[in-house]
């Protein structure tokens, strides 16, 4: 059973991780409405505009702003928008005046489809390309692996993108060029996605693999007969799972930011597209829910992994090892000024004898 002391901590630890949850989504969500708040474009006039069918007059365009709110002041119009955003609704598109609410949610489950597979792709990748590494010798091999996996997370996601339709669809006709129809489909994307983080996170493995395996109970259970793999299953990457974890965390919350481009590219209908479309007919409310949707799928893929490193690593989460925080005990020192007893090698006491004496 769990102590109290324990339970205590553990509580804490959740209560700090929520109350900094909430204030990076608070942060972000002003960030969001002011960034829209200062772009160039009247949203009244595009959505007079639209209704219109026309260029909107003047008298339109004050009706709409009235209806709006947008009037308001900067402080009231935020409040409001935060209080509807946080009960899902986002209010209507300017340029479909359609609700965004259901619209968003039918493009986040293609997007979140899409970044889950390409995380299973970098986690699969990384992981074994990483610990590949970190067993191997030095070698052309391992050079190779380590080589490789610089260049493949150096590379941007639009030239991987444009490089794989190039050659694997267009010469070799081997997968299609764009659409979601099936399999087929989804590996292209995936992995443009998948591969950049798994050249990282396999840097990461390598070295704190690495590292985990110079331990000296690595070195006893080599000794005792144990097994390669056993040996980095068993002791290394358990030891080693802090780093990655927080890696990969990071890793997988980038891959909402990059979905603007691949799903561009590959006419895949998500959250990134979206936000492009947003942005380029000037949807004020649409690209307010778009940021803030996918900005808030980043932060909490970040804190989900701290929460998962504090599980695998409490050290983490206290901020150092427990054991630096006892206090250190030192052997007794003798002081010179004070008479020694002095002892015959049969145990027996001997003369008192002052510091000087013989």
């Amino acid at each position: 059973m769990r102590s109290p002391g324990r339970a205590a901590t553990a509580g804490g630890h959740i209560a700090r991780w929520t109350v900094d949850t909430v204030g990076v989504l608070l942060a972000m969500s002003v960030g969001t409405f002011a960034l829209v708040l200062l772009a160039r474009g009247d949203p009244a006039a595009v959505l007079a505009a639209t209704r219109a069918g026309r260029p909107a007059m003047p008298e339109q365009i004050e009706a709409v702003r009235v209806e709006l709110g947008l009037d308001d002041p900067a402080p009231v119009r935020y409040l409001r928008w935060l209080a509807h955003a946080c009960t899902g609704d986002f209010g209507r598109s300017l340029r479909t005046n359609t609700p965004i609410g259901p619209e968003v949610a039918d493009r986040l489950g293609v997007t979140l489809g899409l970044v889950g597979g390409s995380a299973v792709v970098a986690v699969v990748a990384g992981v074994g390309v990483g610990v590949a590494g970190a067993v191997l010798r030095r070698g052309v091999l391992r050079g190779a692996l380590r080589t490789g996996a610089l260049l493949v997370s150096s590379v941007p996601s639009f030239w991987l993108s444009y490089l794989l339709v190039l050659y694997l669809a267009i010469r070799l006709g081997l997968l299609p060029t764009s659409g979601m129809a099936g399999p087929s489909t989804w590996l292209m994307p995936m992995a443009v996605l998948g591969l950049p983080v798994a050249g990282v996170l396999s840097r990461v493995v390598a070295v704190t693999l690495r590292e985990a395996l110079d331990r000296p109970y690595v070195r006893a259970a080599q000794a005792r007969g144990s097994g390669t793999l056993s040996i980095v299953v068993r002791d290394g990457l358990p030891n080693a799972a802090g780093p990655i974890l927080s890696v990969a965390g990071f890793g997988i919350g980038s891959l909402l930011v990059a979905t603007v481009v691949v799903e561009q590219i590959f006419g895949w209908p998500g959250m990134g597209a979206y936000f492009v479309q947003a942005a380029g007919s000037r949807d004020v409310p649409a690209l307010q829910a778009a940021t803030l949707v996918m900005g808030g799928g980043f932060i909490l893929a970040n804190r989900c992994a701290d929460v998962l490193q504090g599980l695998v690593d409490p050290r983490s989460r206290r901020g150092t090892d427990t054991r630096s925080r006892r206090r250190p005990t030192f052997p007794r020192r003798k002081n010179p000024d004070r008479d020694t007893v002095l002892r015959d090698p049969a145990g027996v006491p001997g003369a008192r004898i002052g510091r000087g004496e013989s």
